[in-house]
């Protein structure tokens, strides 16, 4: 087993990347707020398949100023040098509408690429992350070698996509290129849609041996909470595509906190762990294992636990009550070991969601060892 210390730097490692794989901002084609101060038509841009070598790529966002006095942008800053940007650089009123213009140079390699570029603007004090993505190919290819997920003659990159996280009561959504590989027009629908979800394709029908952007938006509903997923499954002209596993989008949904004001956001719940690890005896298979995590409210507001989920099947936690400020409060939980395997070295990790601004995803470990 590890040492005490080496497994604490190894759960603060991990995390880091837990959060970092719920907070990526999410991608709006339909429209993203930030807060009261900005509207962008969409955070991200596919450019789909590309030929290495064939010329650089563009593409605009345009963002309208919501707020309510003149705003500029600071600054615009790419996360490599294959990538340039132009943007507006006189204020824009109440109203008024700007550009950001992304070049990528597409001389990096035949490979996937996904950059980041990241907007400064002088009315909302958090950055704004767009995207930009697509493939790049050394040579042609078939349709069919590109989009490799195939439910009949719709093909596709993957049948996961993600829209990080989404604030409650709002919408997010993104699109992304599909695929007629077969040599007659394709119609596409879906059918088992999960309620919140909407999608579709265009052109629809899809010309034979073309492609088209599939579209999609998720809109969180009362009570949805955490690690949420919506599923949608193809109808390729009138068959449904039940034979494979629907497409999955997946996303986290929390706490909408672009409303509060400066006042409520320091007087807002404020929970904090003695310990944000469990460490449990070497136990047998088969065994169950109960522990507790002690925390205590150190804001000025009611802590509202909205949901702890694990990344594992076999722990179940206890319903957590409001916790009053200043108060403190225990999250228990049952680990049950009989699907382990004797030697395994367990780690699960557990997320919360709350009503925190300061806090609003936390991570806490259960690790041990099952003899």
């Amino acid at each position: 087993m590890k040492s005490e210390d080496g497994m604490k730097t190894y759960f603060y490692i991990l995390s880091i990347i837990a959060f970092a794989l719920f907070s990526g901002t999410c991608l709006g084609q339909s429209g993203e707020t930030f807060g009261n101060a900005v509207r962008f038509d969409r955070t991200t841009h596919d450019f789909g398949t590309i030929k290495l070598g064939s010329g650089p790529v563009e593409c605009v966002f345009t963002f309208e100023n919501i707020s309510g006095g003149p705003m500029a942008v600071y600054n615009v800053v790419t996360s490599c040098g294959c990538t340039t940007t132009e943007w507006t650089k006189e204020p824009i009123m109440p109203g008024g509408k700007g550009n950001i213009t992304i070049e990528y140079t597409n001389d990096e390699g035949p490979y996937p690429f996904d950059k980041t570029i990241t907007v400064y603007m002088s009315n909302y004090t958090r950055p704004i992350l767009l995207r930009v993505r697509g493939v790049c190919i050394d040579k042609e290819k078939k349709l069919d070698e590109i989009y490799t997920e195939s439910y009949g003659a719709l093909g596709l990159r993957s049948n996961e996509f993600s829209v990080g996280n989404i604030d409650q009561g709002k919408s997010k959504g993104d699109e992304i290129y599909v695929a007629n590989t077969s040599a007659s027009p394709a119609r596409i629908s879906f059918t088992e849609i999960t309620p919140g979800l909407e999608i579709e394709v265009s052109p629809n029908p899809i010309p034979a041996g073309a492609t088209a952007k599939l579209a999609y938006t998720v809109t969180t509903g009362p009570g949805e909470w955490g690690k949420t997923v919506y599923e949608a499954t193809p109808v390729v002209n009138g068959k449904a595509q039940t034979g494979k596993d629907p497409l999955k989008i997946r996303c986290f949904i929390k706490e909408d906190f672009s409303g509060w004001s400066e006042e409520e956001i320091r007087n807002a719940a404020l929970p904090m762990f003695n310990a944000s690890s469990y460490t449990f005896n070497p136990v047998a298979k088969g065994t169950e294992v109960k522990g507790s995590f002690s925390l205590k409210n150190h804001g000025k507001s009611p802590l509202v636990i909205h949901k702890i989920e694990a990344d594992s099947d076999d722990i179940s936690f206890s319903p957590v009550n409001e916790i009053g400020a200043g108060e403190s409060g225990n999250i228990d939980f049952v680990f049950d070991t009989s699907d382990r395997t004797p030697g395994e070295e367990v780690l699960i990790i557990a997320t919360l969601t709350t009503n925190a601004p300061k806090r609003p995803m936390i991570n806490i470990f259960i690790q041990g060892f099952i003899k």
